[in-house]
This record gives C-alpha cells, structure tokens and sequence, in this order.
C-alpha cells in the first residue's frame, strides 16, 4: 500500500471490479499517475478532513480497456485520472454532495490560494448514491446531478 496522503493509498483510486473481471491490471501511464498524485487524490483528502469520517473510492483511474468496459465516453476525466467516485461513512450522497458544494463556493476549502475552483465537476449521482468529483484542469466548478445510469441527462444544481 502506498500512501499519498494521510488517508489514501493509491490503490484506492486504482481498484475495479471490472478490471478483475476482464483480467486487466488498471495501471495508469505515468501521466495519469501523476494527475492522481497531483490532483485526485489530494482532493479528495480536502473532502476527507472536511467531513472528519471515512471515505470510499468507488471508482478511481480507469484505463481506456476498463473504462470501455464500463461503458465510459471516452474522454472521461477517470481514464486520465482527474475523477473519482465515492461514498462516506454516515452520510448519504446528497449529504456529501452538499458538503463538497459547500467547500467550493469562494472562500472554501476547494479553492485555490488564487480564488479558482480546484473542482472542474460535482455530480451526484442518485441512482448509484455516490458522489463523482473530478479535479481536471478545466476547473469549471460544475454541480450536477444525474438521475439515471450512465448516458442518462444531467440537472444543474444538487436535486433530490
């Protein structure tokens, strides 16, 4: 196990049942370990202390045959290793949601010393009961939920 931070390994974000399943190792390129590194997981440390309870990654990097194979675009912030996807203990998703929504308004804990979001998209994801941040260098700050499974439309704002 190798820690990144104070709460997570890297294979947390590296996990997949999928990549089992198909009898792929889900390594990442050196780029997109270095997004993990730099990006993902140190966000996702920033939600960590800011909900003080465990936190599970239920989908990290996916390389392009896993991400297939789960029926991602092909573009998705997972296989490039900006995005993960994940539950904490206690709260239910839309908790969660709220509190990352929270942490990005200006002034929170997910913006940069400059004042830009480090978040590019928050989706709650109400079908799964998980929350999906990425942290590409796009940085839009999004908040979206969808309602259905993969491909299903997305709603602006955070809704029940």
């Amino acid at each position: 196990m190798r820690p990144i931070t104070k709460n997570f390994t890297l294979e947390e974000f590296l996990v997949s049942e999928t990549a089992d399943r198909i009898g792929d190792r889900n390594e990442p390129t050196a780029a997109h370990l270095q997004n993990l590194i730099t990006y993902t997981i140190p966000g996702w440390q920033i939600i960590r202390d800011l909900v003080a309870r465990s936190i599970v990654i239920t989908s990290g990097y996916r390389n392009p045959r896993v991400n297939k194979a789960v029926g991602g675009v092909a573009n998705s912030d997972h296989a490039q290793g900006f995005a993960g996807d994940g539950r904490a203990a206690g709260l239910t998703a839309m908790a969660l949601a709220q509190i990352i929504a929270g942490a990005m308004r200006p002034g929170g804990a997910l913006r940069t010393a400059d004042g830009k979001p480090m978040v590019d998209q928050l989706i709650l994801e109400t079908s799964r009961k998980i929350v999906h941040v990425s942290f590409a260098p796009r940085r839009r700050g999004m908040i979206l939920t969808q309602k259905g499974g993969a491909g299903t439309p997305f709603q602006s704002g955070l809704v029940p």
